[in-house]
């Protein structure tokens, strides 16, 4: 599979993350707070990209920079804190404590849920490995593109780095 488009790639995540909220919002009868919910978890889970940005370049924001991925391609790392499998465990633990509250249970589902489906349609966009998405895993490899990428996407990486260096 090629790379998408940012647009599509951004509205495939919109849709499912709509989509997940509002039949997990109707499932608990609260279609409303479920879409919300979805969003967040879906949809916004990238502003982690934007939080990557501001960490590597401070506080002058390029959009085109943005756009570009330059603050992956600046630090040779791939931080992405808001994209793990380890909050879900950990969110659902808090959902099921918080059950007698419905709505906070239910938003928490919903965020979950919307982050997994998220995740999983990053793997398979971006043709990552399951392990992509693992913040220990991340952690474990210091967080370094050319670990966390596959060889000929590290390739392309270095290809794009080249490319803007000069």
């Amino acid at each position: 599979m090629e790379h998408l488009p940012l647009p599509l790639h951004l509205s495939i995540h919109f849709i499912l993350a709509v989509l997940v909220g509002w039949l997990l919002g109707r499932r608990f009868n609260k279609p409303a707070l479920g879409i919300i919910a979805g969003l967040l978890g879906g949809f916004f889970i990238d502003l982690d990209h934007v939080l990557e940005y501001f960490l590597v370049f401070g506080p002058h924001f390029n959009l085109a920079y943005f756009l570009d991925g330059r603050q992956f391609l600046a630090s040779s790392q791939v931080h992405s804190w808001f994209h793990a499998w380890e909050y879900a465990p950990i969110l659902l633990l808090l959902a099921w404590l918080l059950r007698k509250k419905k709505a906070v249970m239910v938003f928490i589902i919903v965020l979950t849920v919307g982050g997994l489906v998220h995740l999983a349609s990053d793997c398979l966009i971006n043709q990552y490995p399951f392990r992509n998405y693992s913040l220990l895993y991340r952690w474990r490899v210091n967080f370094a593109a050319d670990q966390i990428l596959s060889p000929e996407q590290y390739q392309e990486f270095l290809n794009q780095k080249k490319y803007f260096d000069s």
